[in-house]
């Protein structure tokens, strides 16, 4: 009875130390909390259909990427419960049962027979490791209750699936799976699935990249275990058994290399997901490698592609070869500052059909011009004569083109360009000037692209968009009447491709070698050369780099119709050399383009400055009966008459009968005569040569007599822009301070002349 009393007392302190132990592991997990905070993650980058661009490892190097219980296949998951915990969503963490069973057996033959650790528990020592012993063993015992009692299966198992052990520097079954196979877990065969259940165990010594046979062993083993307990069918293991073991590690994913590492180093998530096009960046990346080496060493390539409605970019290569160091593979040619060459040209035009100053067939010359101090040549040094700016613009002529920025002003293109987000850069302290036009700024091919969007896009410059963080957003750079205009002359252009309006350049000393295309629905980008800026003779923009935008276009297969014309864009017959609409007699009729309805008049010099006077006609006194020129003031009955001039500049380039000679008479020798005509083509300030400086004493009235050597009266005489009351062959500069000075002479013919000088008084 004694013995009865007592056991009852024993059994009654049970449920006593049961709430003891509880209250004690609450406490504990109050002063002792646990979590599932990952590790660092690595990072991949993802093409537009999800497909791995490239993998990044984390700070120490190891492969660890995220996945979710829906990315992972059904076969990993049934062969890992199977393995490693069949009643893991049965126990609370720990399975006593199997726990006392496997300490039985180490206790009874002195060696671990079974492992009695759950998957949780696994967990809880990848979280908190702790050493192998008997302490260490029931801390991970009471940590692997702790994530029970907060977090729920799911939670647990995610954890482990993207932290568990799988050998070398692969961590989480995403890595393993890319690493030995070479796709994603949720693309596992039955084999796969297998041998990844069973690594985490012993993943040095399975190894499959270095223990093959251990690795096959044991998943075979596992394989007919699944087999045993009825999980498989005799033909699935058949099946899974002829699978090979795989000898060696898949290599990295290396497509889009350079702006996969761009988007890494400023986007710390683990996946980041682009649009790039996964087929178009293989086929062009492979193009561009096999393209540089038929050019030579050490020359390089970069490639975009660009969607015009939406900046997406679906085709991104920032070097021809990122496996070959030979080319500088690592300098990402996409971003480079380098000369843009005749790429702005398009812009310039555009811009100044904006303002009114031409349209399609304006009149301007391809002969040799002086500006100021800067003297143009065109690439292949011959001149053309008389061009309409479309010809001007699809055979790339360098000297109409400064004419135009002349007259557009080089500051005002520069701000227009940066306000639309294209920033064209200075060498430190510089301004704006007219070599612009020719590539005398520094840009890159990713803001070349972005302005050519604007081109296939109403006027409407898209930001480039590298992933799905980058919000749509868009500038305004031209009308939509003028980005078509330009468009249209580019497509029309005998050199170009059907459906793909092209614009070459090269940049001085044959350095870089430029195109870009626009069709109905890309902007493409293209540069050739080499990165470390040595030249590369007899290589420039039509004939090496237009053959691989071809290519790239070919690949892209759009083949759809060009844009209606917009309303504010018109066709009309205008009249050279006036620029006036044709109305009954015409010396050369040109269909042109126009714009809002304005049509400007033929520039007759290289000067924006205004003339007063019409510069398409000159006018002359013609004595009755010799039919000769006379001055007014000649004693003989003359009537004034007016005849239709080209510019002076153009003279020699234009047949006997558009001549000046042909059309203004000789002087008629009753009268003075002030020159002869050719004479007359060319005035000079006489008595003041450019960059003179004078020093003048401040007592006396400063006066400098001046003259015009040449040319035809009327003269026009500015300084400082200032029209003078002089419209003699002689002017006197009066009252001059110290300061510098810029004095303008232009006749009636539109010749011109200009130099700059100071006054210093003493």
């Amino acid at each position: 009875m004694a013995r009865f009393k007592a056991r009852f007392r024993l059994w009654a302190y049970l449920p006593i130390t049961g709430i003891l132990l509880f209250l004690s592991f609450l406490l504990y997990d109050w002063v002792v909390p646990v979590d599932l905070e990952s590790r660092s993650l690595s990072q991949t980058v993802l093409a537009e259909d999800g497909s791995i661009l490239r993998n990044f490892a984390d700070d120490n190097g190891v492969w660890r990427f995220p996945v979710t219980l829906d990315e992972v296949s059904p076969n990993y998951l049934e062969a890992l419960i199977t393995y490693e915990d069949q009643y893991f969503y049965h126990h609370p963490g720990v399975n006593f049962f199997a726990l006392i069973r496997a300490t039985w057996q180490w206790i009874s033959t002195g060696e671990i027979v079974s492992g009695g650790s759950t998957l949780t528990m696994q967990v809880a020592r990848i979280r908190y490791p702790e050493a192998r012993t008997v302490w260490g063993k029931l801390k991970e015992i009471v940590r692997a209750l702790q994530l029970e009692w907060h977090f729920s299966k799911a939670d647990i198992l995610t954890y482990y699936l993207n932290h568990a052990p799988f050998g070398g520097t692969y961590e989480g079954i995403q890595a393993a799976s890319l690493g030995y196979f070479g796709h994603k877990v949720k693309q596992l065969t039955d084999a796969q699935a297998a041998l990844l259940a069973v690594l985490p165990q012993a993943p040095s010594y399975y190894r499959p990249d270095r223990h093959n046979e251990r690795a096959q062993q044991a998943r075979d083993k596992l394989m007919r275990r699944l087999v045993t307990l009825e999980e498989w069918s005799a033909e699935r293991l058949n099946d899974a058994l002829i699978e090979d073991i795989p000898a060696v590690t898949k290599q990295d994913y290396q497509s889009a290399p350079l702006l996969a590492r761009r988007l890494v180093t400023h986007n710390k998530s683990p996946q980041i997901e682009t649009f790039i096009h996964s087929q178009w960046q293989g086929q062009i990346s492979n193009l561009l490698r096999n393209y540089v080496h038929g050019i030579g060493q050490k020359v390089s390539a970069a490639a975009l592609v660009v969607e015009n409605e939406t900046g997406k970019v679906k085709v991104y290569a920032g070097s021809a070869d990122f496996n070959d160091s030979s080319r500088f593979a690592y300098v990402d040619m996409v971003q480079a500052t380098r000369s843009p060459g005749s790429t702005l040209k398009p812009f310039i035009y555009g811009m100044a059909l904006d303002e009114g100053l031409i349209h399609s067939e304006s009149l301007l010359m391809d002969v040799p011009l002086k500006f100021g101090d800067y003297q143009p040549d065109n690439f292949n040094g011959g001149v053309s004569g008389p061009v309409s700016v479309a010809h001007a613009l699809q055979a790339s002529l360098n000297i109409p083109a400064v004419q135009v920025l002349e007259q557009l002003k080089p500051i005002y293109f520069f701000l227009k360009m940066k306000k639309a987000g294209i920033e064209l850069k200075l060498p430190t302290g510089a301004k704006p000037n007219l070599a612009v036009a020719l590539g005398g700024v520094g840009s890159d091919l990713e803001d070349l692209v972005y302005a050519y969007t604007s081109i296939g896009n109403k006027g409407q410059a898209q930001h480039l968009r590298f992933s799905t963080e980058d919000k749509q957003s868009q500038q305004p750079l031209l009308s939509e009447g003028a980005a078509w205009v330009i468009r249209k002359i580019l497509l029309d252009n005998p050199g170009s491709v059907s459906g793909l309006a092209v614009k070459t350049g090269t940049s001085y000393g044959f350095r870089d070698a430029w195109a870009i295309g626009v069709s109905e629905h890309y902007t493409l980008g293209v540069w050739i050369g080499r990165p470390d800026g040595v030249p590369m003779p007899g290589h420039y923009g039509q004939v090496t780099a237009v053959p691989l935008l071809n290519n790239i276009y070919q690949r892209l297969n759009d083949r759809r119709p060009d844009p209606l014309m917009p309303d504010s864009v018109s066709k009309v017959d205008i009249c050279w050399p006036q620029g006036d609409i044709v109305k009954t007699v015409c010396e050369e009729s040109h269909s042109a383009y126009i714009l809002d309805g304005t049509i400007p008049k033929t520039w007759y010099n290289t000067a924006s400055l205004q003339q007063p006077f019409n510069q398409s006609e000159f006018q002359f006194w013609q004595a009755d009966d010799s039919k000769l020129r006379v001055n007014i003031s000649c004693q003989v009955n003359a009537k004034r008459h007016k005849v239709t001039v080209w510019p002076a500049p153009l003279d020699n380039w234009l047949s006997l009968e558009q001549r000046r000679s042909s059309r203004i008479p000789s002087w008629d020798p009753r009268c003075e005569t002030t020159g002869n005509l050719v004479s007359q083509s060319a005035v000079r300030i006489y008595g003041l040569a450019n960059q003179d400086a004078f020093q003048l004493p401040k007592q006396q009235n400063q006066e400098i007599t001046l003259s015009a050597e040449g040319g035809e009266a009327p003269f026009y005489w500015f300084l400082n822009g200032v029209l003078l009351p002089d419209q003699q062959r002689k002017t006197t500069l009066k009252d001059l301070k110290s300061g510098n000075y810029q004095l303008t002479l232009i006749d009636q013919a539109g010749s011109r002349d200009q130099v700059e000088f100071s006054v210093l008084l003493y």
